[in-house]
């Protein structure tokens, strides 16, 4: 089974504004406890949203280029 890649979130500068949770159309992220979580990781989909609706950049997708 390949591993799956999700986003990278940065809690050193994530202020937990909770954006990304709202905006998520798959409901991956939440807010548990003062922390960021993926509560259901498995439906993301790598869609960006998260990552565009962050204000200060802690959410970041990471992409590998591989040539064919």
């Amino acid at each position: 089974m390949a591993e799956q890649t999700l986003p990278n979130i940065n809690k050193n500068i994530c202020v937990l504004c909770g954006l990304c949770v709202d905006e998520c159309p798959e409901n991956v992220l939440a807010l548990n406890h003062n922390d960021l979580i993926f509560e259901n990781p498995q439906a993301c989909t790598y869609c960006g949203t998260c990552e565009e609706v962050c204000s200060e950049g802690a959410v970041r997708l990471e992409y590998e280029i591989r040539w064919a």
